[in-house]
């Protein structure tokens, strides 16, 4: 019993990345910037969005206090909902799932996932906006990478995603 226990472990180990004390994972390779965007919606349809494609979309601007900088910060970006919208069915067309049942999986390059709710992009859902972000305090991005996942209204950035490269609407099983 004892060495199969220990053999799970180690087999398991195997596919864990070392952790620190504090539980955080260690040695992880920096992140590549993003250059690109890609939405995908229910229906699998995708549109790729380059920077300067995101650019000439209509922008929102949002305020927020970021808790790990300590700092009032400006972003300036695309609403979330107006990008699922460049790849949603046609209306009357596609599955019918609740807001709250379907989830937007935003994808980053160092292989951070978060997931959100369709009702997270919605304002008549949700107080705060979600947005991709392209500009910060006025300037483009350019250590998150081209595209950053901001949701205003949350009280810390958990939720948010640097280095974002996708976006993938998902039903909920």
């Amino acid at each position: 019993m004892m060495k199969s226990a220990v053999l799970s472990c180690a087999l398991l180990s195997a596919f864990l990345p070392p952790v620190s004390q504090s539980g955080m994972a260690m040695n992880k390779p920096a992140a590549q910037p993003s250059t690109s965007l890609t939405v995908t919606g229910l229906s699998g349809t995708s549109k790729t969005l380059s920077p300067a494609d995101f650019k000439a979309l209509p922008h929102v601007t949002v305020n927020v206090h970021n808790v790990h900088t300590n700092k009032d910060e400006s972003y300036s970006g695309v609403a979330v909902k107006d990008l699922l919208a460049m790849v949603a069915p046609a209306k009357g067309e596609g599955p019918k799932v609740s807001g709250n049942m379907t989830l937007i999986i935003a994808g980053a390059t160092d292989g951070f996932q978060v997931a959100i709710t369709l009702c997270d992009t919605n304002p008549d859902c949700r107080n705060g906006q979600s947005i991709v972000a392209d500009a910060l305090d006025g300037a483009a991005l350019t250590q998150d990478g081209a595209f950053k996942l901001v949701l205003s209204e949350d009280k810390r950035p958990a939720r948010w995603a640097r280095n974002l490269q996708s976006l993938t609407v998902k039903a909920a099983q």
